[in-house]
């Protein structure tokens, strides 16, 4: 009888063991696939060819700035400084940052260059980008699906453009939006890219 009971007892031990181990684990988190870009090239704050080829095989997180924007731009900058000193304190090297300029007529790779060092952007890991008007916009719009347009009745100098971070893979897929200006939002695109990173070495191995 005590043999009897001592295996029963070891049996509903193992059971609540694997249930408490399933349930910490939950179900497989997964990431959305929302679209695909398609392949860019642009010129960076070095005056070099900067896009899809660069990027390929390694997670980047993408806004778009002007260094003229005297609203919500310097908060996104901002936020994207933060972000990669939360990624290098993380060890996740492998992550770009990208952001694009939708003034491509004043922003220059020189002016970009002047943005980047003021902000105190790393540039092994975070690039700034600027080209023709015409494949800036038609790349927010048409590829990310953001809107940008020139704001009406203020003058040539305000343009209207997203708050939006966007996380991509490294084929190029677009994997979650995130308002850059919302704790919360942030917060989801760090796990997200978590699960993105472990995506890519799976892929990898």
């Amino acid at each position: 009888m005590q043999i009897q009971f001592d295996i029963r007892a070891a049996a509903k031990a193992t059971f609540v063991a694997l249930a408490l181990f399933l349930l910490a684990c939950g179900p497989v988190a997964e990431v959305p696939v929302w679209g695909t870009l398609p392949d860019f090239s642009l010129t960076n704050q070095d005056t070099l060819p900067y896009g899809t080829a660069q990027l390929e095989g390694r997670p980047w997180i993408a806004d778009f700035i002007f260094t003229k924007c005297p609203g919500r731009c310097p908060k996104l900058t901002h936020e994207m400084s933060r972000l990669q000193t939360e990624l290098s304190g993380r060890g996740w090297h492998d992550v770009m940052l990208v952001s694009i300029s939708v003034d491509p007529e004043n922003d220059t790779p020189e002016v970009l260059t002047e943005y980047a060092t003021r902000h105190s952007a790393k540039l092994d890991s975070w690039q700034f980008l600027t080209g023709t008007l015409d494949s800036i916009w038609s790349l927010s719009v048409e590829g990310f699906k953001l809107p940008v347009q020139e704001a009406e009745g203020i003058g040539a100098g305000p343009i209207l453009h997203s708050n939006r971070f966007v996380l991509a893979d490294g084929r190029q897929r677009i994997r979650g939006y995130y308002d850059a200006l919302d704790a919360d939002d942030r917060a989801k695109l760090l796990r997200d890219l978590e699960i993105v990173r472990a995506e890519s070495a799976s892929a990898v191995h």
